[in-house]
């Protein structure tokens, strides 16, 4: 790390290292905040289309402003190399969490609909990300989703990166219009989201294979296990949904983000905790934060009652027909002056007997 300064912002350490980028952990000193510094590498500044992407990234970040998509703060060129500073992301990625177990379905709805709250935001920009994958998407220490890594994307104001008939993006994640090289839209990036989402129940992918070819081939003829099979604990709004998504025609799919959203907000209205919540309580469990960190977001009694309740009572709390059960059984527990201790035991037996 010979560079130690770009511009107001001061490099601490190496954050992690992609195909074409170093992420730095740095510091804006006149404002003392943390930031994530992500340079080009040298070899990468060489090739014009890898340039290209760089540069097509931070003009993509520019244009957005959600809470689900990292934020760009400034694009430098120092000596011949360029750097985009960025919001700090204090968390994990999606993908690092599926690698140690599949994630609870409560939980995977939270992420589904803050990510299609992120696409819907970069759709109405006219920006496809093209590269949906658990890799780029993180989990805050604050309870957020957040979108990243836009370096492939394709926005119709701007001049394709790629001919036309050449397949980009990540093969496990592809579409199959990615796949066969046909042109891509909106419903593209919802495919790749379906994917993740099966990953994420499942802890595996939908398509696998010993080489880039063998994934196209199952992808395009869509070959592969159902979610049930896959993820038999799922509940089935949030199981249809990831169907619809990996449905081989893009006809087939919703429509846009928009849709897809809406299909997916029903399915939170039954939980009785905030999504943010539910994700800090969510990383506290898998040790990706501390006791003190999370207990800097929830109160000890909040804490206390997500940690008792399982992953399979958690997901049983869901959807309006059981979400209003849930809320008036919360009103009249405090009405009566019950205790978490004392309401806890009422919440399993009333679970026990959705099923």
């Amino acid at each position: 790390m010979a560079i130690r300064k770009v511009g107001d912002c001061r490099l601490l350490g190496p954050l992690g290292k992609g195909g074409m980028a170093l992420v730095y952990r740095g510091v804006h000193e006149t404002l003392q905040r943390e930031v994530a510094i992500k340079e080009l590498t040298a070899d990468a500044a060489k090739d014009a289309e890898k340039m290209s992407r760089f540069k097509r990234e931070a003009m993509a970040l520019a244009a957005f402003h959600h809470q689900h998509i990292v934020t760009l703060y400034d694009l430098i060129e120092k000596n011949d190399a360029w750097y985009m500073v960025m919001e700090l992301v204090d968390g994990p990625t999606l993908g690092e969490l599926i690698k140690e177990a599949p994630l609870p379905p409560q939980v995977v709805m939270v992420v589904a609909l803050q990510l299609a709250q992120a696409l819907e935001h970069a759709h109405f920009q006219k920006v496809v990300h093209r590269d949906l994958k658990p890799g780029n998407v993180m989990l805050s220490k604050t309870g957020e989703t957040k979108l990243m890594d836009f370096g492939i994307v394709q926005n119709e104001e701007l001049d394709r990166l790629t001919k036309a008939g050449l397949a980009v993006g990540t093969p496990a994640y592809m579409s199959p219009e990615q796949v066969t090289g046909a042109p891509v839209d909106v419903r593209s990036d919802l495919y790749s989201l379906g994917v993740v989402l099966f990953e994420a129940l499942a802890g595996k992918r939908p398509f696998t294979g010993n080489n880039p070819g063998e994934v196209f081939a199952k992808v395009t003829t869509g070959k592969r296990d159902s979610v049930k099979k896959a993820a038999p604990m799922t509940p089935k709004a949030l199981r249809e949904v990831v169907e619809r998504l990996l449905s081989l025609k893009p006809e087939d799919r919703f429509p846009d983000a928009t849709s897809l959203r809406h299909a997916l907000e029903p399915m939170l209205g039954g939980l009785d905790k905030p999504p943010a919540a539910l994700l800090v309580n969510f990383l506290r469990s898998r040790q990706k934060m501390t006791e003190s960190e999370a207990l800097a977001r929830l109160s000890q009694t909040d804490l206390t009652a997500l940690s008792q309740l399982s992953p399979a009572e958690l997901s049983a709390v869901r959807g309006p027909r059981w979400g209003l059960g849930l809320t008036f059984g919360i009103a009249l527990g405090v009405g009566a002056g019950l205790t978490m201790e004392r309401w806890l035991p009422l919440v399993r037996a009333w679970v026990e007997s959705l099923r």
